[in-house]
């Protein structure tokens, strides 16, 4: 796989900062990406995971921040889009003085990047963070449940869009049983539909077929199993171009970030084959609507904005349909519509 070079990518990608941090003491080995602050300041979980080389590291945290941006402006948020992720895995006996170097790191840019909680990284993580950053999400509650909420009312928005029906009955294969996949199972068999899981990890997988009656399928099998709708809720970068080669699913909607490997290029060929695709930064944006909730103190209306991707995805779906275009390259659209009508304001950059 090719890498964009955070030189490349502040030019060709329009990112304000990349930050590569280092702590030989620590062992840290992390990158900060802050793409956009248009709105506000940047807002992005931190990712702990161990990368092949330190340009994989890069180019994810890159992927992710950018995602972040067009979250944020689609749920009308007043954030911008960052991320950060340390090389390393998550566990590492030095776990607590790679977070304490890497919050070291956070704090210096004086509030542009707010942390969060994200894949390899707790509550608890957050906490610790907090004790050297003065504006930290994640503390008070892990946003799982919320990214599993938005999930899955973008999976019954959408279903209702073409076939106006209920998920009674209609098949969903999840792939990955992490803290939101885990709950889209649960919210989803709530609801009838019939689920089959898959996780690299077996343990989660008994666990949830006991809890709620999933079909277990195997991992290498289940996003191109016969089903109505594929939900993938791991790492990015699943729907490949063999795997849509074999696609049978007439959705492609998960928690995942960029779940497309190609976002342009298999997006069109998702659109040509017919098949409707909510892109993640919209199904999966209640997570971070919890977080703003978190910061700003807001939780009065909480699950009713969480429940509005659905609002969304209709929206998205009906402007999609009607100018043929891919889903991502309408909703990246509708995202830079609003990116450019607050361009003329300066960036955020916090001073306290």
């Amino acid at each position: 796989m090719t890498h964009t070079s955070p030189t490349v990518a502040m030019t060709d990608r329009d990112f304000e900062q990349v930050v590569l941090c280092r702590d030989p003491g620590a062992g840290l080995e992390s990158v900060i990406a802050i793409h956009d602050t248009t709105l506000g300041p940047s807002l992005g979980g931190i990712r702990m995971r161990a990368y092949p080389d330190p340009d994989a590291a890069v180019a994810d945290a890159l992927n992710l921040a950018q995602a972040m941006t067009y979250k944020a402006a689609l749920a009308g948020l007043a954030l911008g889009g960052g991320k950060s992720v340390i090389n390393a895995d998550p566990t590492a006996p030095n776990r607590r003085e790679l977070l304490t170097a890497h919050a070291r790191y956070i704090n210096s840019l004086a509030g542009r990047y707010i942390p969060a909680v994200d894949m390899g990284t707790t509550v608890t993580d957050l906490e610790l963070v907090g004790q050297y950053v003065p504006r930290v999400s994640s503390q008070r509650r892990d946003p799982s449940s919320f990214t599993a909420q938005g999930v899955v009312a973008a999976i019954r928005a959408a279903v209702r869009v073409s076939e106006d029906t209920s998920l009674a009955g209609v098949r969903v294969a999840v792939q990955g049983l992490g803290h939101v996949g885990r709950l889209v199972v649960g919210l989803l068999t709530r609801e009838g539909a019939q689920v089959l899981v898959s996780d690299i990890d077996a343990r989660p997988v008994a666990a949830v077929v006991a809890e709620t009656g999933a079909t277990a399928v195997p991992i290498d099998d289940v996003l191109v199993e016969d089903v109505d709708v594929v939900c993938p809720c791991a790492t990015g970068g699943v729907i490949t171009e063999p795997v849509l080669e074999q696609l049978k699913a007439r959705y492609v909607i998960g928690a995942a970030n960029n779940v497309l490997a190609d976002a342009p290029g298999l997006a069109d060929q998702l659109a040509q084959r017919g098949v409707i695709h909510v892109p993640d930064f919209v199904a999966n944006a209640g997570g971070l609507i919890a977080c703003e909730a978190e910061i700003r103190g807001g939780d009065t209306d909480l699950a009713d904005r969480v429940e509005g991707i659905g609002t969304t995805t209709h929206e998205l779906l009906q402007r999609a349909g009607a100018e043929r275009r891919s889903t991502v390259a309408v909703a990246v659209e509708l995202a830079q519509a609003r990116l450019d009508q607050r361009r003329a304001q300066r960036p955020y950059f916090a001073t306290r």
